[in-house]
């Protein structure tokens, strides 16, 4: 469905903080397309009800997020099993989804394709009946270095990076029960990935292979790693080998449950959502139509 009335989720702290640019880029495009919009900014309080009001009133038949993975997330979560289309300006430090989309980050392509792209249904993982993960959650290593980024202050890559090796030298490995299919493993491991995607905003792939609306998800299991090994591991990710590591294991699923034995550190779409020892994940399938 071709978009002709669009609702811009903006959310100002992402990327460059000036949203002048942004504002008069899709003011010229808009005007270009002859299509209607509007404009709103999130302020990090009660966000989801503020952007359903506004929706309620204006009804858009594509709200575009204008943001990191966490604003897309936001978005999205009010779009499940609807007809209205999710749009995506990625302006974040680390732009999963729309990596995974090949949506470019400049502005300007990104706005052409949501005029001339087409509309996928892709699949979304539902967890704890609380969050929706579009891209990947963890629990374990990544997790924490997302924490690390964030008590760190600094933003963009090469604070990412920074982070990244800080938090590999230090990980640590956590004991879990995993059950699926009818299946329970006990298992030892440094990080549990549940992926809808294939890889991580930075370009490390993490599930190869991978498909946004297959109708599941991948459990991608990353075993105990001698230091010696992690920087083969680490390279293996970026060239798209990690399947063929003997420190990984991946699981297709459609619903898992994983107990954790200590308290363990969850990040959904690169939102902290506090330390967890339940997981409940299931896909919902074809939930959310996205124009990529």
């Amino acid at each position: 469905m071709t978009p002709q009335k669009l609702l811009f989720i903006v959310n100002p702290k992402s990327g460059n903080n000036d949203k002048s640019k942004l504002e008069r880029t899709i003011a010229k495009a808009c005007d270009k397309n002859k299509k209607e919009y509007t404009l709103f900014y999130t302020t990090g309080e009660n966000d989801l009800d503020k952007i359903k009001k506004e929706q309620d009133l204006y009804q858009a038949d594509t709200l575009v997020a204008c943001g990191g993975d966490g604003t897309v997330n936001l978005v999205a979560e009010l779009l499940l099993n609807s007809e209205i289309q999710l749009g995506i300006i990625p302006l974040g430090s680390a732009n999963g989804l729309a990596y995974e989309l090949k949506i470019e980050e400049d502005i300007e392509s990104s706005l052409e394709l949501i005029f001339r792209g087409k509309t996928i249904s892709m699949d979304v993982i539902k967890i704890n009946d609380q969050h929706i993960c579009l891209h990947l959650s963890d629990l374990g290593f990544n997790a924490k270095m997302i924490r690390d980024f964030e008590e760190g202050g600094e933003r963009g890559m090469l604070a990412y990076a920074r982070s990244f090796f800080s938090s590999l030298m230090d990980k640590t490995t956590s004991e879990f029960t995993v059950e699926f299919k009818g299946e329970k493993k006990n298992i030892k491991a440094d990080m549990i990935v549940m992926a809808n995607a294939s890889s991580y905003g930075t370009g490390a792939v993490i599930n190869p292979g991978s498909k946004l609306d297959d109708g599941s998800f991948e459990l991608v299991v990353f075993k105990p790693i001698p230091i010696r090994d992690l920087l083969g591991l680490t390279l293996e990710s970026f060239l798209g080998d990690i399947k063929n590591s003997p420190y990984v294991e991946i699981f297709r699923v459609e619903k898992v449950n994983i107990h954790c034995k200590e308290e363990e550190l969850l990040q959904v779409d690169g939102e902290l959502k506090g330390e967890k020892q339940e997981i409940n994940a299931e896909i919902l399938k074809g939930a959310l139509k996205v124009i990529s």
